[in-house]
């Protein structure tokens, strides 16, 4: 008895260490993956990381981010001529319930008139960084956070006003498409009606008795043409 207990010992061990060593790189897996430091981010703030390296005088206040307004702080001075400094920055990035918007604090700024005190998140980017604009609203897309009653428009509207989608394809044709070239008789896409198959006319059926008075004038010509060779060879061995 002690003979098989002790091989079932061994392999109840062996799998129990595998087991054990399996659930600890599931468990180092998934801790990597909510210890991640933009998991707890919205979509915004991990946007906002992605250009903050190109928002001048940018910086971290305690509920905003706060940089120079691309809107009117555009030179590398102030009125006075005197360098910008961090205490000059008036724009401001900064979340309301659920919602990131961008106002400047200079009251003659454009955004800083508007009913709206400011712009949406989505309006700032798609005003100054393009490329991370289509990511941020691809991504807020397939979490169906766009469209009707929301700050952000379908990733289909953003597609159509940039001209990507929506464009026809260039006609292949032979060159008729243009209007001063198309026939009379061709339709509204270009696509012509089509053409009957030319029909050769047969030439008359000949009756029997027709056929066999062309067949007794051939046959005629060929006993003329066979007695005149008969006659030339006569005159050959004859000479």
């Amino acid at each position: 008895m002690r003979i098989l207990i002790k091989p079932l010992q061994g392999y109840l061990y062996f799998f129990g260490f595998t087991e054990f060593f399996i659930c600890a790189i599931i468990t180092l897996v998934v801790w990597s993956h909510y210890m991640r430091p933009d998991y707890h981010k919205s979509i915004e703030e991990v946007v906002i990381d992605q250009i903050a390296s190109d928002l001048r005088l940018f910086s971290r206040q305690q509920n905003a981010y706060k940089f120079l307004c691309p809107y009117c702080q555009t030179g590398s001075s102030d009125r006075k001529g005197k360098p910008y400094a961090k205490g000059n920055a008036k724009g401001y990035l900064y979340q309301i319930g659920k919602t990131w918007n961008f106002k400047c604090h200079k009251s003659n700024c454009s955004t800083h008139t508007q009913k709206s005190g400011g712009k949406s998140f989505e309006k700032f980017l798609a005003d100054h960084f393009p490329k991370q604009h289509l990511e941020y609203v691809r991504r807020r897309d397939e979490l169906g956070l766009t469209g009707y009653q929301t700050n952000c428009p379908a990733l289909e509207t953003v597609l159509k006003g940039k001209g990507i989608l929506g464009k026809k394809a260039p006609d292949s044709g032979s060159g008729n498409h243009k209007s001063g070239n198309a026939s009379p008789g061709s339709t509204k896409n270009n696509v012509h009606p089509p053409v009957a198959p030319k029909i050769t006319p047969l030439p008359p059926v000949r009756s029997p008795q027709q056929q066999a008075g062309y067949q007794s004038r051939l046959n005629y010509q060929v006993k003329q043409r066979q007695q005149q060779r008969q006659r030339e060879i006569g005159d050959f061995w004859l000479g």
